[in-house]
């Protein structure tokens, strides 16, 4: 552990044997900057990798904003109550204010998400609220969009290839 008093200096962390949180759901969460082991004071970052077809369990986080960035993969983000829907692409980034339920949902079957997670909640697991009832209100309408995900892929695929005259 370093200490905030000494620290004159950049820390690097390698998320190679940082704390790792697997949950149920089939998400894996790695807290890389967060306290005790970075001295941070008002904010921690980590990744979250959500292996093909699955999607985090709800969450709030009362006393923190959280910003998710997405690294790589096809993402589709249900927050607030009546869901509202955000579809980051690699490169774009989302807001979630403190209180707000969301989840985050992989929309393809096969190919992993990753997303860099930035919270003002300095411990990174600290601040954090599971909400399972509200994954059952949701269970259709992500089948709906995964399969939307797979008509838009196809789609594309299919648009360049050249048809017989």
């Amino acid at each position: 552990m370093i200490d905030m008093a000494d620290l004159d200096h950049a820390v690097h962390r390698q998320a190679f044997g940082a704390n790792t949180t697997l949950h149920e759901a089939g998400d894996s969460e790695t807290a890389i900057i967060a306290h005790p082991d970075v001295p941070t004071e008002r904010l921690s970052a980590g990744r979250l990798h959500l292996p093909g077809g699955k999607t985090t369990t709800p969450q709030r986080h009362p006393g923190s904003e959280i910003i998710l960035a997405t690294i790589s993969g096809y993402a589709a983000v249900l927050s607030g109550e009546p869901a509202t829907l955000a579809f980051p692409k690699p490169g774009d980034m989302t807001y979630v204010p403190p209180g707000v339920g969301y989840r985050i949902v992989n929309l393809s079957r096969n190919a992993s998400l990753l997303v860099l997670t930035i919270h003002t909640d300095p411990g990174f697991f600290d601040d954090r609220d599971f909400l399972p009832a509200l994954g059952d209100h949701s269970s259709a309408l992500i089948e709906q969009l995964r399969d939307e995900h797979v008509r838009r892929i196809i789609g594309r695929r299919a648009s360049g290839v050249r048809r017989p005259r």
